[in-house]
């Protein structure tokens, strides 16, 4: 960061002029584990990659919050754990009828889920909503400038673009829920997710569904 900022206008400038032209590639990263409490590999990318990834969190998330669900909570303005906490409080009254009769609760979470998002789908989503193809093409070098496993999989947890990217990514199964299934008591909070309802064999039937999706 000191580095960066000795010379923080010639390489912003460097930066805009890589962009105008079209020549701008991501760095790579530098790796790290952290306990939160759940052990985590977090990669961290260049002060000038990261400085582009606030830019485009900054045009782009406006459009997308828009686009999400209200009941999503993760990574956005005005909303997070306590919000959620007090939304599942609320959602527990209203399906016990206050206490009155057993509310039963569906909790699941995605496995690996950054390790494992597909590249290719999270950029037809996106292209679904974007028009512009240069864009398009900057998202997907900083989406193509990682993988896990395998090339074309994964989202590094460090970058700010990966909190708005995974929630677009999970915006068409929150769509899903609501509008296919029309489940109304859902919360998400990024991978994890809960759903009420009175009636322990529907939400069990509703297990394979979401594993199609």
């Amino acid at each position: 960061m000191a580095e960066f900022s000795f010379n923080l206008s010639a390489n912003i400038f460097n930066l805009h002029e890589d962009l105008l032209s079209k020549n701008y590639k991501h760095g790579g990263y530098v790796g790290f584990n952290i306990s939160d409490p759940k052990p985590r590999n977090i990669h961290k990318a260049t002060v000038r990659d990261r400085l582009l990834h606030h830019a485009a969190y900054r045009i782009l998330y406006p459009y997308f919050e828009s686009k999400f669900i209200y009941d999503s909570y993760s990574c956005r303005d005005f909303k997070g754990t306590h919000r959620a906490l007090n939304r599942f409080r609320h959602f527990g009254r209203k399906v016990s009828k206050s206490n009155s009769r057993t509310a039963w609760v569906l909790k699941c979470d995605i496995k690996k889920f950054f390790a494992n998002i597909d590249h290719e789908v999270l950029l037809k989503i996106l292209e679904k909503h974007i028009d512009d193809e240069e864009v398009v093409g900057l998202i997907r070098e900083i989406v193509g400038s990682f993988y896990s496993v395998r090339p074309g999989v994964g989202l590094p947890l460090g970058n700010l673009t990966s909190q708005l990217l995974v929630n677009i990514y999970m915006n068409e199964f929150d769509r899903h829920i609501k509008h296919n299934l029309k489940i109304k008591y859902y919360i998400r909070y990024a991978d994890d997710f809960v759903i009420f309802s009175e009636n322990k064999n529907f939400l069990a039937k509703l297990i394979p569904k979401f594993r199609v999706f």
